[in-house]
């Protein structure tokens, strides 16, 4: 691995010459270059956010209508694409924790993220002229092999995103880990308000190309990956970077087989004390109280799967009913991915207010705004989203059945939408935006800062895996509901004649009970915390010892 160290790191305290002045000038040159490669952390994140949902923003619609896929595999094909780039980054985090490093598992997943980005956009190829030049260099445009690239340019990308998405955040917070919780903290919501910056210029300016030419839309995608490796390596000089501690993913195993072989010794205390030497394991105190830790966290990330569930409805339900909806003003036809801009833009607007006014005054009013009860209360805000869903698609299903009509056109095809304004989607886009600040962001912290050192990336590749799985469980209840319904709760074809409602207040009642289970596992919760001394000893050796404090 390239062991790249910050020149923060080794310039000298106090200079030998000037002490005052050179240790001044060193301080900001260190803040400033600490500032540098941050930005091209989150510029990095950035291109990489506007590419992945420039891609998926149209998937549902460009399966259908572009490569002839009947319903409901369009839908099934995003959700699985979607639940497998979130399922990568726990490979990622172990690549990158065993073997390469977070620099290079970074760099190296983005050029597969490229070489994905560019096939895709070549399998959306429409113009005949264009298409004819593809398959005078072999690129065969027949249906079948078209599939199979489309299948490949998936893959590509979801192996890139993911080993990305696994190391981006704590690769960045390693940059600013020395400052302190608080610097951890403002940098994961900076990190969060960039995400949403690239999707916003995805569900603005990129769906909007395709609405007009899908081809031009994925070379854009295309281009701005390539700008976002060259973006990554203009710090490569300056980062703070670590070497691979070895597979915790493989030892935290090993670790479980050993507490569960010698279950019994009289010196545990808890199961997995087994495992220590001194209970007659094989393994030290650090190590084994490491592996509680992520045990301990793992509980509350499993109850992330029914919150991502409803947050994939965006790009698959809610496209849906947009697109059965009125689109078309005058000369100017309102894209159906774009509406999740209104997602994009509560997040933008609510991560200030919320990091520089609410945050500062509820601490001031001495309530502990814990980030668990964040998480509660977003979790809640999420389950609102979808009952607001449900009573709009009712509307909108209600004023259609009433003679409010209108055809449109919708990627070339026709479709008989509700004279219903999709303009009434914004309140549900809103509320997911409002829950992303509380559960999303916050998952990310709890994620980084609740981890052991060595084990971030494994840790941040757990909690992602849980977005992957939330579309997975997406998929089986699309499968469930549809067969349970008789296509009446999740439409294959048409809404207009079905209940999509009912699908929208099942996923109300499964947060529902989600979050009950959510207050009796924070309710026993221990936090892990560092001392300030052990913080800034991190970044050389494992911390030893962690103290809890009530949620």
């Amino acid at each position: 691995m390239m062991d790249i160290h910050s020149e923060e790191e080794t310039a000298p305290l106090i200079s030998k010459d000037s002490p005052g002045s050179s240790t001044e000038n060193n301080h900001f040159k260190g803040r400033g270059q600490k500032l540098l490669v941050t930005l091209c952390i989150l510029i990095t994140e950035l291109c990489e956010r506007l590419t992945f949902y420039g891609l998926t923003a149209n998937l549902i619609l460009f399966c259908g209508s572009e490569l002839g896929l009947k319903a409901p595999l369009p839908s099934t094909i995003n959700y699985l694409f979607q639940g497998t780039c979130y399922l990568i980054p726990l490979f990622g985090g172990w690549l990158a924790d065993a073997h390469l490093g977070r620099f290079n598992t970074i760099y190296g997943s983005s050029l597969l993220y490229v070489v994905g980005t560019i096939l895709l956009a070549a399998v959306s190829v429409r113009n005949k002229t264009l298409a004819s030049w593809f398959d005078d260099k072999g690129f065969a445009h027949d249906p079948t092999i078209r599939l199979v690239y489309f299948a490949i340019s998936l893959v590509l990308i979801s192996f890139g995103t993911g080993g990305i998405k696994a190391n981006v955040s704590p690769f960045g917070a390693d940059q600013v880990q020395k400052d302190g919780p608080r610097a951890i903290q403002t940098f994961f919501n900076w990190f969060y308000w960039f995400i949403n910056i690239g999707s916003l210029i995805a569900f603005t300016v990129v769906v909007w190309v395709q609405q007009k030419n899908v081809f031009y839309g994925y070379v854009i995608t295309a281009g701005t990956m390539f700008l976002g490796v060259i973006a990554f390596l203009s710090g490569r000089k300056k980062y703070l970077t670590k070497p691979p501690g070895g597979s915790q993913l493989t030892d935290t195993a090993k670790i479980i087989y050993e507490a569960i072989k010698n279950r019994g010794s009289a010196n545990a205390v808890v199961w997995l004390d087994n495992a220590k030497n001194t209970c007659g394991g094989k393994y030290t105190e650090a190590k084994v109280e490491d592996v509680k830790i992520l045990l301990r966290i793992l509980p509350v990330f499993a109850l992330f799967i029914v919150y991502w569930t409803i947050y994939s409805q965006m790009q698959s339900t809610f496209l849906i009913q947009a697109t059965y909806m009125r689109l078309e003003f005058n000369d100017f036809t309102v894209p159906a991915a774009s509406l999740s801009i209104f997602d994009i833009v509560a997040v933008l607007a609510f991560i200030p207010i919320m990091d520089h006014v609410v945050y500062p005054l509820i601490q001031f009013c001495g309530i502990r705004f814990t980030p668990l009860r964040r998480i509660g209360v977003g979790l809640l805000l999420s389950a609102a989203s979808v009952v607001v869903a449900g009573l709009i698609e009712r509307w909108r299903r209600h004023v259609w059945q009433a003679g409010g009509v209108y055809i449109q056109t919708v990627f070339d095809e026709k479709r008989e939408a509700s004279t219903l304004n999709v303009f009434w989607q914004v309140p549900q886009f809103m509320l997911v935006g409002s829950s992303e600040v509380l559960t999303s962001i916050t998952g990310l912290e709890l994620a980084y800062s609740q981890s052991p050192q060595h084990m971030k990336g494994l840790v941040m590749g757990a909690f992602l895996v849980t977005s992957g799985l939330g579309n997975y469980v997406a998929t089986l209840l699309v499968v469930i509901v549809r067969s349970a319904s008789n296509n009446k709760w999740y439409p294959s074809e048409d809404p207009n004649n079905g209940e999509l409602e009912n699908f929208f207040f099942l996923l109300a009642g499964l947060m529902m009970l989600n979050f009950v289970v959510f207050l009796f596992i924070a309710s026993s919760y221990k936090y892990k915390t560092a001392t300030r001394r052990e913080e800034i000893n991190s970044n050389v050796k494992d911390v030893g010892q962690s103290s809890d404090r009530d949620v």
